[in-house]
């Protein structure tokens, strides 16, 4: 991953399975950065640099996603994996949409109105009591906190799916809520912090999902990769500028992407929603919580 001076933040941020190199990756501080440690948060500015001009996003999430040679894509019905998979569908052919929800969740119903679209195989898990449970003792195996098992649940089950059925390529749309200011929170922002939150976020990323999507992808012996921090992707969102995209908000290219694609208004104008409630997984661990303190304490308990 790369800043916007083209210096490279981390080396690696793509898991691979175990037949090839497990993923590893250091910080690596830009050159002419500001880096400063502060309530043991490491805080890096950037050396401001002229932008070179505008680069084509959607020829570079379509060169990444060629690159990886994806025979499938986590999808939620949302705009980014959505785009993704139209991507994906259209570039290379026969590849697989896999996704997971309770019964009747949001996204497991935009999710089959996005296969229907693309004409593509779509694969559904259908999280229940029983493997909701699996799911979380799995992730706890793996030495998550109370926060990414609840985050993990859906992709776990996705991700397992794809093992089952003999898949091992699969892409994910993590980091485009970072790089076009798709979170509730960008919106009460100012203006002139969006920038820098968004680089800070970027620099931490592999602490934070990637660390959990790579475990699980690791633990299922499948590898994944996230087009939308592809180096070039990441330029691409840098050369746009941030007052156009802070105008906008919720991931506008993203969205124009996906129009230019042939999807229609259904999905690329369905409005966010976190995975953990579009799948129906916090409600499940709601109603399965209430003969404890609070869902923290029945995931202890399992």
């Amino acid at each position: 991953m790369k800043n916007r001076n083209n210096t490279l933040l981390v080396d690696k941020i793509n898991s691979t399975s175990k037949n090839e190199k497990i993923f590893d990756f250091r910080f690596v501080f830009p050159g002419g950065a500001a880096v400063t440690l502060s309530n043991n948060i490491i805080k890096v500015k950037l050396e401001e640099n002229e932008r070179t001009g505008q680069y084509d996003l959607e020829q570079a999430l379509k060169s990444s996603i060629l690159r990886f040679k994806p025979d499938s894509v986590l999808v939620s019905g949302g705009i980014d994996s959505s785009v993704l998979a139209a991507i994906a569908v259209k570039e290379s052919g026969n590849v697989k949409l896999v996704s997971a929800g309770t019964e009747n969740s949001e996204d497991s119903y935009y999710a089959s109105i996005l296969s229907r679209e693309l004409n593509g195989s779509l694969y559904n898990v259908k999280i229940t009591e029983e493997n909701l449970i699996h799911a979380v003792k799995e992730l706890k195996a793996l030495r998550l906190d109370t926060y990414n098992i609840i985050m993990g649940i859906t992709e776990f089950l996705s991700v397992e799916k794809a093992k089952e059925m003999g898949l091992k390529r699969i892409i994910s749309g993590v980091g485009s809520d970072e790089l076009f200011f798709g979170f509730q929170r960008h919106k009460t922002m100012k203006k002139e912090e969006l920038g820098a939150f968004r680089e800070y976020r970027l620099f931490y990323m592999p602490a934070l999902d990637l660390w959990r999507l790579n475990s699980i992808a690791h633990k299922l012996n499948i590898s994944i990769a996230f087009p939308y921090l592809d180096d070039k992707v990441i330029e691409a969102a840098l050369s746009k500028d941030i007052e156009e995209l802070a105008e906008n908000y919720d991931k506008f290219p993203v969205r124009s992407i996906g129009k230019s694609l042939g999807l229609s208004g259904k999905i690329t104008e369905r409005r966010k929603k976190a995975m953990q409630y579009g799948s129906g997984t916090v409600k499940l661990l709601r109603d399965l919580s209430k003969k404890y303190k609070n869902v923290g304490e029945f995931i202890k308990e399992i």
